[in-house]
């Protein structure tokens, strides 16, 4: 969903942005407040739930052909009387994430009331596909637990490459081009046309 300059305009004082992040899995979507503790409803009905815990290191665009990979990232205490959070992601596996999409909205808040009454939905940043799943632990009982994703761009990748002569031109449209036979190796110029 975009929203209008009539519902919105980019320029106008804000009192800030939600950074909410949806997953998906096989037992469908999850919504998070990355950053920030709390529980949020959007205008739409969708609750989001927020942690200091839960934290988005870096996201990046693509840039100069470059597909950069991402992750979101929880960082927590575990309490050794209560459930094993690792263990339990562990038994659910990467299957339960692999190959699903993971969004990104920004949250427009206009007025400190439209952290209780929102008048604005969620604006779609961008969506990436989770690929890893990862755990680390430091002592005896920090842990944490990231997911990581690609983005849109990934293919980009593995993109074969064609020369730009007969042969790759016959690949690329089926038929050669003889014209390209006569196409210059090289940029070395003996002597200068002109001046």
């Amino acid at each position: 969903m975009t929203l209008t300059i009539e519902q919105w305009n980019p320029r106008d004082r804000l009192v800030g942005f939600l950074d909410l992040v949806n997953i998906n899995t096989t037992d469908g979507d999850f919504g998070f407040i990355a950053g920030t503790d709390g529980v949020f409803t959007d205008i739409n009905g969708k609750t989001w739930y927020g942690s200091t815990l839960i934290s988005v290191p870096r996201l990046q665009s693509a840039i100069d052909g470059v597909a950069p990979s991402g992750s979101i990232e929880m960082s927590f205490i575990q309490d050794p009387s209560d459930v094993d959070v690792v263990g339990q992601i562990r038994e659910l596996g990467l299957a339960y994430i692999k190959d699903r999409p993971i969004s990104f909205y920004l949250q427009p808040i206009r007025s400190m009331s439209e952290f209780h009454a929102p008048t604005l939905p969620p604006e779609l940043h961008m969506t990436r596909t989770m690929r890893t799943l990862t755990f680390a632990g430091a002592g005896a009982a920090e842990r944490s637990i990231t997911v990581g994703f690609e983005p849109w761009t990934e293919d980009r990748r593995s993109a074969k490459r064609i020369a730009y002569n007969t042969d790759g031109h016959a690949k690329l449209i089926g038929s050669a081009n003889p014209s390209l036979s006569f196409m210059p190796t090289e940029n070395f110029e003996e002597e200068k046309l002109f001046g």
